[in-house]
């Protein structure tokens, strides 16, 4: 249940993000037009009613619009350079220590957000299924009538027999035994019910045609029916309501307009059959077209038609012109807010790397979140709550640093404050946790363990009698480094932890990353490494395949080079064993013959990758694993003794009974 709390809520909240400028957007500039409209009475009714529609119609059309921009950046974005994405993914183990938490229960922000989606949920259920209910009465209505074309009926007018010719539509017709107002439903065979009592007064029946056949040429039915679905999606906002009713009210002023235009018919006697027809029952006014719909405009209807001595006709093309500026200007306002925003957005990017545990031996995929702001890192806690939420089915665990631990352990590109997440092995695990950062998800297949992994683990030696010699000794690759401008630029500094084979021949292969920093400096380490040059390692006097591993420190603020235009110095360094002179920490146990354990730095209580452990007397040895964990399978029994060693740390042996 928690998981489901929390999906919803990450929906609300992406629905949120994504549409709340627009619709305050659209919600200023139509409430501006709106006062406008109601400022200035002596619009015409066919001016006020197009305007009203353009700006309904326009919320729903600019949400639409910045969907449609969003998913045409991010198919521009897909083609861009990989190099250009803030989100780095290693296939190598990166080496970060975690501190499991429990979960505290649900953020009150997430129960609040599912409380109001699902309030939006309902509210706009209820209005579609009022639209079904409707829907389903007109067509329970229309079955039980019986209708003739409205072209065979008696008295028919020779003007409205035209107009019904010009609508293209074959249009029906029936008289009601009920007093009714006049009312019209259906655009692709539309109907019109009319009361038994006009049948035997052929000019009001005809003036009632007009009204209505007037309404089916002018397709209000579907006008209406997109309108009350608008209303339907966005009931919560007043706006929408008021702009319906109101265009209820202007559609049958500019009909009466329309209707009143041709000079054969009285003003007088229509607003007579209006006055006549108020009294009667609305027939299922919330769907259906009626000539009366309110009683409550009727005052400012019969004003217009007997004030006004002569009604102009309103040119079509200038009233189309007018909703299409209307529209068009609000939906691009609407769907510009994202390009005005993407600035701010983008700064407002998590500056992470991912590192996806392909081969199966770390345990865990991991996220690592840099803050650019101590402000970021407090904004960002909010998100912890929900991956908490996620344990134990998907979270390893969650460990923030900050203020100086962050620092010590990060360098300077962590003095902000860093997040760092640790999810389980399969997709759907590392997947909820990426939607959860509001990232996108992976493919699945990136995160399937490499054929082949185990088998090549076993084509090297991990310690030899004689390691491989680095000829030219380290001031040959020292003289190779050059400081990523990328990393200068961004303030990266750290050390790159390289594990790569030397092979028979002394040429260095497969070079990896064992522990990474970004910013260019990875690949840079990459570089000179596999452009080195080594005496191969020997084993009983023949060449063999060694592992071996060289930390390179990149280091801002030294002597060594000065960038001309920032003024910074930087230094790339291959760290020598002499210099460092570290202390290791071994943790050993012995099950059953089976050695395993785990290697510590000695002052930070870090693992240590990469780090070679070799059983006294025997050939047998293995390579710590990111975590700094190794196993080695002992034959006999007794006393082991195990050497310890790594680039930089002291030389250590460890001895254990069985």
């Amino acid at each position: 249940m928690d998981i489901l709390i929390l999906q919803i809520a990450e929906l609300a909240e992406s629905i949120f993000d994504a549409i709340w400028l627009p619709v305050v957007i659209w919600t200023v500039f139509t409430a501006l037009i709106w006062t406008a409209l109601r400022l200035m009475k002596n619009i015409h009714p066919v001016y006020q009613y197009h305007t009203r529609m353009a700006l309904i119609f326009s919320l729903p059309a600019g949400l639409l619009a910045l969907v449609a921009i969003n998913n045409l950046a991010d198919w521009i974005s897909t083609s861009t350079s990989e190099a250009t994405l803030k989100v780095l993914t290693l296939t190598s183990p990166v080496d970060v220590t975690f501190i499991p938490e429990e979960s505290t229960g649900l953020p009150l922000i997430s129960v609040i957000q599912t409380i109001l989606f699902t309030v939006f949920i309902l509210g706009m259920v209820y209005f579609i299924s009022r639209i079904f209910m409707h829907s389903y009465n007109l067509v329970k209505l229309r079955s039980s009538c019986s209708f003739k074309p409205i072209k065979e009926l008696d008295h028919l007018s020779s003007n409205n027999f035209g107009l019904a010719l010009a609508t293209g539509k074959d249009v029906q017709i029936t008289f009601l035994d009920s007093d009714i107002i006049p009312v019209t439903f259906g655009f692709r065979n539309p109907v019109i019910l009319l009361p038994v009592s006009l049948k035997s007064q052929p000019h009001k029946m005809n003036l009632a045609i007009r009204h209505e056949l007037t309404h089916i040429s002018q397709h209000d039915f579907f006008s209406h029916l997109m309108v009350i679905l608008t209303e339907a999606v966005f009931w919560f906002h007043p706006l929408v309501h008021r702009l319906k009713r109101e265009l209820i009210d202007y559609r049958e002023m500019r009909c009466d307009n329309m209707v009143l235009s041709e000079s054969s018919i009285s003003r007088k006697e229509y607003a007579s059959l209006l006055l006549e027809l108020i009294p009667m029952p609305n027939l299922n006014k919330e769907l259906s077209v009626n000539m009366a719909q309110e009683s409550s405009n009727l005052k400012k209807r019969i004003t217009m038609i007997t004030q006004q001595t002569k009604t102009q006709q309103i040119p079509k093309w200038s009233s189309l012109l007018l909703l299409g500026i209307v529209f068009l200007t609000t939906a691009f306002a609407m769907a510009c807010t994202d390009m005005q925003t993407q600035t701010v957005f983008d700064e407002e990017e998590l500056d992470l790397m991912t590192n996806i545990d392909k081969t199966g031996e770390q345990g865990y995929h991991e996220i690592i979140i840099y803050m650019s702001e101590e402000e970021q890192a407090n904004r960002h806690e909010s998100k912890l709550e929900q991956l908490r939420m996620l344990e134990p089915e998907h979270i390893e665990a969650i460990q923030i640093w900050k203020g100086d631990q962050a620092v010590e352990k990060f360098g300077s590109r962590g003095e902000k404050g860093v997040i760092q997440v640790r999810t389980k092995l399969d997709a759907e695990s590392y997947n909820n946790t990426l939607r959860a950062l509001g990232m996108n998800p992976v493919n699945p297949e990136s995160l399937t363990p490499e054929d082949g992994v185990e088998a090549q683990q076993d084509d090297f030696f991990v310690v030899v009698e004689k390691m491989p010699e680095l000829i030219g000794g380290l001031g040959s690759i020292q003289q190779k480094m050059r400081y990523p401008e990328m990393a200068r630029k961004a303030g990266i500094e750290g050390r790159v932890y390289v594990q790569f084979v030397v092979d028979e021949n002394g040429n260095v292969v497969d070079p990896q990353i064992l522990r990474g920093i970004g910013g260019g400096a990875d690949e840079e380490a990459i570089r000179v490494v596999s452009q080195a040059k080594f005496k191969p390692g020997m084993q009983r006097g023949k060449p063999v395949r060694v592992k071996y591993s060289l930390p390179i420190l990149f280091s801002l603020g030294n002597d060594e080079s000065v960038d001309s235009e920032s003024g910074q110095t930087s230094s790339a360094e291959v760290e020598a064993p002499a210099t460092m002179g570290k202390r290791m920490i071994m943790e050993v146990r012995n099950e059953d013959g089976q050695l395993r354990g785990r290697v510590l730095d000695g002052e930070t209580r870090q693992p240590l990758s990469g780090v070679n452990v070799i059983l006294t007397g025997s050939n047998v040895g293995a390579s710590t694993d990111s975590n700094g964990n190794f196993s080695i399978e002992a034959d006999g029994s007794g006393e082991y003794e195990l050497i310890f060693s790594y680039v930089g740390y002291e030389k250590a042996s460890f001895s254990i009974t069985r």
